[in-house]
């Protein structure tokens, strides 16, 4: 833990619910907030002979906007936790790629899910889509939905690298909450239900057998990932028979908290979101944590998403 979270500002409503989720969570942690703004100069125009930056537009308006909406941000700071230590970074450029560089160092980048004048949708707004392959720290996603601060983290666990750090993540962000964890582990039908050539009582054991030993991977993967300070944390296995978003989403319907990797086993690229995770993301009532693993390496992405 360093000490910081960032979050995104851009004066929409979905920012305002990450900026009062980042300031809860930081009163429990001892964290400093850094809010960021970001403005996008429209280069000047040279279209047939007119030259010239629009007329509803000009780089004073652009950066006295991003400071203005900062300063209000900082006072609800400051209606909210007189005493919390907030910081303002107004840059140019995407805000994906602002908040990407923020990133660096810190415990966690929290975001709206969808930001100013984006089309309310099922998919996930461009700059916390982009951030989930570029942030450097663990990307929060809060929407419009409930924000509980009681109830547990629950993680989706596999037995993948990202599954681990997640499980990893999880169980430091219970300590500080001082709450417990619920881990998820979904296998995926081994054998259909109504097997001819099998005996019942035979596939009921296979289940069980299967189900068994995903409880002990969850059990192999916490011994990995509990430190000192959270060696007092209750770990709740649960596994279950089914596809793992739909699993994942139906047992967090008390948590304040749902905690996936970028990706699970199986993984070839880390070039997209895996699927699970994109699909919790886009139908989870509560802030998701989405988690990488650490320092990993990744190919840079160029590609500008507006």
């Amino acid at each position: 833990m360093t000490g910081r979270i960032v979050v995104g500002i851009d004066g929409s409503e979905q920012s305002g619910y990450a900026l009062e989720w980042a300031v809860a969570r930081a009163r429990l942690g001892g964290e400093q907030l850094e809010l960021v703004n970001s403005y996008t100069l429209i280069p000047t125009v040279d279209f047939f002979g007119f030259r010239g930056l629009p007329a509803s537009q000009s780089t004073v308006q652009l950066i006295e906007f991003s400071e203005h909406v900062l300063d209000a941000a900082a006072a609800h700071v400051r209606e909210l936790a007189p005493d919390l230590t907030c910081t303002q970074t107004s840059t140019m450029g995407h805000p994906a790629a602002a908040l990407a560089a923020a990133s660096e160092g810190a415990d966690a980048v929290v975001v709206g899910r969808r930001g100013l004048g984006s089309a309310a949708s099922a998919l996930l707004g461009s700059v916390s889509n982009r951030l989930t392959i570029e942030a450097k720290c663990p990307l929060v996603v809060v929407g419009e939905g409930e924000r509980p601060l009681t109830g547990p983290i629950l993680v989706g666990v596999d037995e993948s690298e990202f599954g681990t750090n997640a499980l990893r993540y999880a169980v430091t962000e219970a300590a500080v909450r001082k709450t417990s964890v619920r881990a998820v582990a979904a296998m995926d039908s081994l054998l259909p239900r109504s097997f001819p050539q099998l005996d019942p009582e035979l596939l009921a054991r296979m289940r069980a057998g299967a189900k068994a030993e995903a409880a002990e991977a969850i059990t192999r993967t916490l011994d990995e990932v509990r430190g000192m300070d959270a060696a007092s944390v209750s770990v709740s296995p649960v596994v279950v028979e089914g596809r793992a978003a739909e699993a994942i989403l139906e047992h967090a319907g008390d948590a304040q908290l749902i905690v996936v990797g970028t990706h699970g086993k199986g993984l070839v690229h880390r070039v997209l979101l895996g699927s699970v995770s994109r699909e919790i993301l886009n139908n989870a009532d509560r802030p998701v944590a989405i988690v990488d693993l650490p320092d990993a390496d990744a190919p840079p992405v160029t590609a500008e998403h507006p």
